[in-house]
């Protein structure tokens, strides 16, 4: 296991502490924050940056629940269900970094 310094390491690392940081906001704050749009359009930088990166289907599905919690026009079961696919989402970006930093196959 060799851990070098590079762009691709920095990025995925980044990656990793933002994916925190829109968890966080996520379960305190409001779904009407701009802030985990942002966190959207940084994850899909990294996956037009780094091509295999992360599965197009994950990122999509991302995309569509935090777009969906932003502009909030939903409630009771339909709004639980979404925000659980956005923490699974979560869940695969931070699975998915850990395995590309280590080396660990697909």
């Amino acid at each position: 296991m060799d851990l070098n310094v590079t762009w691709f390491n920095i990025f995925t690392v980044g990656l990793m502490a933002a994916t925190i940081w829109v968890i966080a906001v996520r379960t305190r704050g409001r779904l009407e924050s701009n802030g985990p749009l942002c966190y959207y359009v940084g994850v899909i930088a990294y996956y037009q940056g780094f091509p295999r990166g992360l599965d197009p289907y994950w990122v999509f599905v991302g995309l569509m629940c935090g777009t969906l919690l932003r502009f909030e026009f939903m409630g009771g079961v339909i709004l639980t269900l979404v925000r659980v696919v956005e923490f699974f989402f979560f869940c695969y970006v931070l699975w998915r970094a850990v395995q590309l930093l280590l080396g660990w196959p697909w």
